[in-house]
């Protein structure tokens, strides 16, 4: 549950401008068709979040990146490393946070991650996720389509990270 909390921070930024998956989120790609369109959602989208939205949504997430990043939430819940409270920080901020976590580093590059790529993909996976259940606002970035693609292919470790993150598939 510690990432959870953290990573959900990544909708919010600073301004709660998307809307976060919760404990109750609607369904998992394995039930709900990814197709990159964009939510509903009317909101005023601020620059700093917009170009992280963007930075993330262009990121191509590796083919391993998701059993790696189930890996390594469960060694740092293990460890008990907990992330820095991200809340209202952009990419940049999160990521010299995460850096300065003792431990936090050296679990991830254990896992083949450094602080950038850990967080930079966990939101990148979050952000698709979202996207794929209508939980962005209206004129943000589509998902990259191989990620969509790589959701497709593995649904089974969509929901293994979304359980390892404290955020089970329904």
């Amino acid at each position: 549950m510690i990432f959870r909390r953290s990573f959900l921070a990544v909708f919010a930024l600073a301004t709660g401008a998307i809307t976060p998956l919760t404990a109750s989120a609607q369904g998992a790609p394995s039930q709900t068709e990814i197709d990159g369109q964009s939510g509903q959602q009317s909101a005023q989208i601020p620059p700093q979040f917009r170009a992280d939205a963007e930075r993330a949504m262009r990121y191509v997430l590796p083919a391993d990146f998701m059993p790696r990043a189930v890996s390594a939430i469960s060694e740092l819940q293990g460890r008990n490393i907990q992330p820095p409270n991200s809340q209202g920080l952009g990419l940049q901020d999160m990521i010299v946070r995460a850096s300065q976590v003792p431990g936090f580093p050296d679990v991830l590059r254990s896992h083949g991650f450094t602080p950038e790529t850990f967080i930079i993909g966990m939101t990148t996976f979050g952000m698709t996720l979202a996207a794929s259940n209508g939980q962005v606002p209206a004129g943000m970035p589509s998902p990259n389509p191989t990620n969509v693609a790589l959701f497709k292919a593995h649904p089974d470790q969509v929901n293994a990270l979304m359980q390892a993150m404290g955020n089970p598939p329904h």
